[in-house]
């Protein structure tokens, strides 16, 4: 049983790294910029990097607050309704990071309860050094095919055929190409490998079980 809630608390735990990940990223108006100009993203749509920024700006407060108003000056109906699909996912995310937070407390409170604090970190971190295994093999497969995995990721997650967007005429596609969002799930990957990492050194925590120094 302690075994398994320390399984649960680091999933959770995971996750709202994931979430916070996600989030930092995807609201990164540097990441867009360098992406812009590293895509060569003017040329492609005619317009300039200040304009870009505007869009890119819209883009970034519709997600945090799902405002249609910050992309209809921009984009199609459709590419707005993709869009909407887009915002129920970053919603549905925070709200299952508020649920998670609130399991990994109580599936970290018992074990540590009863076998002290200590052994309960250490046994987050010896339960998260096995998620680390899994999440790297995750990671080699997304790298080695990321075309198939962005693929897979939105017939997924979207019921419709929104996201399946025309190079040729529409904007959103044009100024976020799929190396726009290779590079943001390397960011990612990046941030959580170190929280990962982070969490797993808790499997080496020294002293008594109840001890926290």
């Amino acid at each position: 049983m302690k075994r398994l809630l320390a399984l649960v608390t680091a999933l959770c735990l995971t996750f709202l790294l994931f979430s916070l990940a996600t989030q930092w990223v995807s609201d990164n108006g540097a990441y867009y910029r360098r992406q812009m100009i590293q895509n060569d993203i003017p040329r492609v749509t005619g317009k300039s990097l200040k304009e870009l920024d505007e869009i890119s700006d819209g883009l970034r407060d519709y997600l945090k607050r799902g405002d249609e108003k910050a992309l209809t000056p921009y984009f199609s109906k459709s590419e707005v309704d993709h869009m909407v699909d887009v915002y129920a996912l970053f919603h549905l995310m925070r709200r299952l990071s508020l649920a998670a937070a609130v399991l990994a407390a109580m599936s970290f409170y018992f074990p540590a309860k009863r076998a002290g604090m200590r052994e309960g970190l250490r046994s987050v971190g010896k339960a998260t050094i096995v998620l680390i295994a899994a999440f790297a093999l995750l990671a080699l497969l997304i790298a080695a095919n990321f075309s198939k995995a962005w693929y897979t990721f939105h017939t997924l997650f979207f019921s419709n055929k929104l996201w399946l967007m025309d190079p040729e005429k529409d904007l959103m596609i044009q100024m976020l190409p799929e190396p726009f969002f290779f590079g943001m799930v390397k960011q990612i990957g990046l941030v959580m490998a170190v929280g990962l990492l982070i969490l797993a050194s808790l499997a080496f925590l020294k002293g008594n079980r109840n001890e926290i120094k």
